[in-house]
């Protein structure tokens, strides 16, 4: 068993249109992104939140070869001040998520989701379409679930690796 080297995808889109948008910064269509405004919630009164979260992030196209994985690793580098948390980490195949949703709420600022057996939920027995241009990963970040917060959301980047047997 072996691990491929770090892919890194072609494009990223917005999955979604009505939160808050996302922009590219610092050159690159696929890394760097942040969001036009802060993500935040809002403690009321009554003791529930007003959130205001960002829109999904679709990164795809990771130039994968027609393999079958035994595990598949993603590397997200993001800012995560302010209690910013995972809301949406799912591998996608061009048109909707097809696996478990790996968000961690205690997640670093250099996150690794999956590992050495780790098919996200998908059976051995199940097809992953890695090679395919639409197939990917969706990220969302959110403010925290629990305590008040607002800050921007910095995506860094994201990277995808496959393990492979030889």
């Amino acid at each position: 068993m072996a691990w491929t080297k770090w892919h890194f995808p072609k494009t990223a889109v917005q999955l979604e249109t009505e939160e808050i948008d996302m922009q590219t910064y610092g050159g690159s269509p696929t890394r760097g992104f942040r969001s036009q405004s802060p993500l935040r919630s809002i403690s009321t009164s009554y003791g529930t939140f007003i959130r205001e979260e960002s829109n999904s992030l679709v990164f795809s196209d990771f130039g994968f070869p027609a393999v079958q994985p035994q595990g598949i690793e993603m590397r997200l580098r993001a800012r995560r001040v302010a209690r910013i948390q995972d809301k949406t980490i799912q591998l996608w195949n061009g048109s909707r998520t097809i696996s478990e949703n790996l968000q961690n709420l205690s997640a670093e600022d250099e996150q690794i989701y999956g590992g050495e057996n780790n098919r996200w939920g998908i059976p051995l027995a199940e097809s992953i379409p890695v090679s395919s241009e639409n197939f990917g990963v969706v990220v969302d970040l959110q403010p925290h679930v629990e305590y008040p917060c607002a800050d921007l959301v910095f995506i860094r980047s994201v990277a995808m690796r496959l393990y492979l047997e030889e």
